[in-house]
């Protein structure tokens, strides 16, 4: 016959009341712990470790890939030959417009010719020649130093083929040389320079 389960009585607080005894009649009753965990000590639990069933299982998933074949060399191969024909075919297209828009421009500057009487093209300007009108020097040239000539008339009595000036191009070191010619005094072809 099975055991009826019994159900733990709890404490009923009542309100108090002014001169009455604390009820002594009010049992407490503890939960009972199975025998098995009473007598098994604490550090025989720990060493059991999780039971697997605890544990679940991990599943692997598979990487995705392509799923046809790869190609082999051969296939890149034909690939490559295909966009180097696209590549010609395009260039080829591109030069024949190109050709077109020329013949077009050539027929408008001869037609603008016959009309007003003078070419429309004009001469391409020379790049600093306008600063050079409105300032008499070249933008972008750093003006010498007394140094630099000194260096360069140094340089040339010395009997240097290949003069070098620290901060100088061939191109600056040929203006001075050509200074040079007119005059061997420092301050002079400085004053020649920085006209």
């Amino acid at each position: 016959m099975p055991e009826a389960k019994k159900v733990p009585k709890t404490k009923v607080s009542r309100p108090k009341v002014a001169g009455a005894k604390p009820s002594s009649t009010v049992k407490k009753v503890f939960a009972a712990k199975p025998k098995a965990a009473i007598k098994a000590p604490k550090a025989v639990k720990a060493a059991k470790g999780p039971t697997p069933e605890v544990i679940a299982p991990v599943k692997v998933r598979k990487l995705r890939g392509p799923r046809r074949a790869k190609g082999t060399f051969a296939d890149l191969l034909k690939k490559q030959a295909e966009l180097e024909i696209i590549k010609k075919g395009a260039k080829a297209e591109l030069k024949k417009q190109y050709d077109g828009l020329l013949k077009e421009a050539e027929s408008i500057k001869f037609q603008y010719k016959g009309l007003f009487d003078e070419a429309i093209e004009s001469a391409p300007a020379v790049r600093g020649t306008r600063a050079k009108k409105a300032t008499g020097k070249v933008p972008g040239l750093k003006p010498f130093s007394l140094k630099e000539v000194e260096a360069f008339v140094e340089q040339k009595q010395h009997g240097i083929a290949n003069i070098k000036i620290q901060g100088r191009r061939p191109k600056s070191i040929s203006r001075i040389e050509d200074a040079y010619r007119h005059s061997e005094d420092a301050e002079e072809i400085l004053k020649m320079l920085n006209k």
